[in-house]
């Protein structure tokens, strides 16, 4: 039966690609022979090269939309179950869309994951304009018995060792690495100082955090935040179970988190790249269950990515 589900479902998606593609294609026959020429000979078939290339970049993105929503009705069943009773937190960058941090969340509830919050990152948080306000709040309100590295002074790794040992469980015990009190007084003092945001009451400690970012590419400017969030990501993972980070494609550059990130496949991070679409969101929940057995992996549409999703 399930087989046979599938064979519909790629008849749909295929019959769909077919009937955009068909109906762009037919489109650029009739109207490109209407198209001005100028009086340079080749301007013409610059045009219809320019056109034609319109016409498969619209042809993708219809297939990609018309697969993203197959996928995402069967995005629900995959990852049902697979979380259950695991506290899972989420952390969002201030960049990071509202579309994709609410189906993260939705299929983490789909997946029966305890919700161990949320928190928002304040620009500043990857900002060189605050990285020593963020080293002096870190170091002044550390958890009892968590240490910073001292052979790396960076403030996305300092910030990470210490909010992964107030946020995250001890990996080998499963019990709290911080108290309640050493917890609200980190969130606290770095949400007056305008780092992060979040809900009182809301905040527990996880097993896995869950990372969501927008779109950067890490070029110019934003390359030292993308640094000082690859810095933090990892820096949290070390702390406990494992930690995702899920962004959109063009963090999968060279210079953009996810990318760095990948660079050095043995910092234990999960990586996704195309959170902005139904599979990759899928792959964000099931990276969660990955990283809750130890393994890890890179996800989504870059060529650096190993396949598109974890295996249901």
């Amino acid at each position: 039966m399930a087989r046979r589900g599938q064979g519909r479902t790629g008849w749909l998606v295929g019959g769909l690609g077919f009937g955009v593609a068909a109906g762009v294609l037919l489109g650029t026959l009739v109207i490109a022979p209407n198209m001005p020429e100028g009086s340079n000979p080749g301007s013409g078939a610059a045009q219809q090269e320019l056109a034609a290339a319109e016409s498969r970049a619209d042809i993708a993105e219809a297939q990609a939309a018309s697969a993203d929503s197959v996928v995402g009705e069967l995005a629900g069943p995959a990852v049902a179950g697979t979380l259950a009773d695991r506290p899972v937190l989420l952390i969002r960058t201030a960049d990071a869309q509202e579309e994709d941090v609410a189906g993260v969340r939705l299929l983490l509830t789909e997946a029966s994951a305890v919700s161990a919050g949320t928190i928002t990152l304040g620009e500043q948080f990857l900002a060189a304009e605050g990285a020593d306000q963020l080293k002096s709040i870190v170091a002044n309100t550390l958890p009892a018995g968590a240490q910073l590295s001292e052979g790396r002074l960076d403030p996305g790794l300092h910030a990470g060792e210490a909010l992964g040992s107030a946020l995250l469980l001890n990996p080998e015990t499963g019990e709290e690495q911080a108290t309640s009190e050493e917890r609200g007084l980190l969130l606290r003092s770095l949400r007056e100082a305008g780092f992060l945001d979040y809900e009182d009451g809301t905040i527990l400690p996880a097993q896995v955090i869950v990372v969501v970012t927008g779109d950067s590419a890490g070029d110019g400017e934003a390359g030292l935040a993308a640094r000082n969030l690859a810095d933090f990501v990892a820096a949290l993972d070390s702390r406990g179970n494992g930690t995702v980070l899920a962004g959109r494609i063009h963090t999968a550059a060279d210079t953009g988190a996810v990318g760095l990130l990948r660079t050095n496949p043995d910092n234990g991070v999960s990586t996704v790249d195309s959170v902005g679409r139904a599979v990759g969101r899928m792959a964000t929940v099931l990276a969660v269950r990955e990283q809750l057995a130890g393994e890890t992996g890179s996800y989504g549409s870059a060529g650096s990515a190993e396949a598109a999703s974890p295996a249901p």
